[in-house]
């Protein structure tokens, strides 16, 4: 396998011993194929990463642990190439470990993973469960500090959280559709993994929002969680229940996939309103699929992240800012 990287390097980055590196690079067996695939994944970032390795300055290991929509993935993928370079004084090498599947006990051995091997601190996009709290309380005591993004986790002990204030996110969707459906509005509300704070903080905002704005507004909460294709046809199911629905709000994205399945059961909802200003929902927004967009800036949240671990890397105290990100909203080209 061609590279220019020392074997211990490769390890590092793998999260592996050298000898297990040693193995897979000299095509030795007894080395199982998942580790094979995350010791190439290591020589790929590494090669990736290069370029902003030669920058002067301390070189820091970031773990990167997410679950997300694919779409999510992309965007977030795209502002680390983007702003990684841009980090000084230090230069930040990035290991991840991004599913749009993640469940709770790989999740959890990731994190010990990460304790065993050692990093610099740990940025975590996961369901609040407990069994990941621990691990991030053992990850502090262990000197590694654990950011949350996009969802908190504030029972963990982390040292901080990036993102949106998710209930105000969900607050402001209620205030769009008051302002333009009638009172008697009927709205689906779609939650993609309740085990997410985040989501269920949107929802909330967004209910106790909308009883205030149209208290004889009608929700429908639907919740993906594991059932994949079978989510799908609930989710038409209940638009087909009772009267068109007037308003989509998507908490947990697939936006393309959702509207596609109501499409097909002849539903086209008067309002959609999603999160996160990715690819595929700006291209939603400009064929007009998608009404608005609730987002928060992902370069942003990667600086203060990263800003936190460094400061922590150089015995400070810094913490993420109060509140939450800056809420941002998105309209089609010709509302924008």
């Amino acid at each position: 396998m061609p590279h220019r990287f020392p074997v211990k390097e490769i390890a590092l980055q793998a999260g592996v011993g050298t000898a297990t590196v040693d193995r897979v690079l000299n095509g030795r067996g007894g080395v199982r194929a998942g580790t094979v695939a995350r010791v190439e994944k290591a020589i790929a970032e590494l090669e990736a990463q290069a370029g902003q390795l030669s920058i002067a300055g301390r070189r820091l290991i970031v773990d990167l642990l997410v679950e997300a929509p694919q779409t999510f993935i992309d965007e977030l993928g795209s502002a680390l190439r983007r702003e990684l370079p841009l980090m000084q004084p230090a230069a930040f090498r990035v290991r991840a470990d991004m599913r749009t599947r993640f469940p709770v006990p790989q999740l959890s051995a990731a994190l010990a993973r990460v304790e065993r091997t050692g990093s610099h601190g740990v940025i975590l996009m996961a369901p609040d469960a407990p069994p990941l709290s621990e691990r991030i309380r053992a990850l502090e005591g262990a000197g590694i500090p654990v950011i949350t993004l996009a969802s908190d986790m504030p029972g963990s002990g982390r040292s901080g959280y990036v993102g949106l204030d998710n209930g105000r996110a969900g607050e402001t969707a209620a205030w769009i559709i008051a302002r333009t459906r009638p009172d008697t509005a009927r709205v689906l509300v779609t939650i993609r993994n309740p085990g997410f704070r985040g989501e269920g903080e949107r929802a909330a905002g967004f209910r106790v929002a909308l009883a205030r704005h149209l208290p004889a507004a009608e929700v429908l909460d639907l919740t993906e969680g594991t059932d994949g294709p079978a989510f799908l046809d609930r989710l038409t199911r209940a638009a087909l229940s009772g009267p068109p629905p007037d308003a989509l709000y998507s908490i947990g994205g697939s936006n393309r996939r959702l509207l596609a399945a109501l499409s097909a059961a002849g539903v086209t909802p008067a309002l959609v309103i999603g999160h996160d200003l990715d690819p595929d929902n700006r291209a939603l927004l400009a064929e007009g699929a998608l009404d608005a967009v609730l987002y928060h800036d992902l370069a942003e949240d990667i600086r203060t992240a990263c800003r936190i671990i460094l400061a922590r890397a150089s015995r400070g105290a810094m913490h993420a800012p109060p509140g939450g990100a800056a809420l941002r909203l998105m309209l089609p080209p010709m509302l924008g």
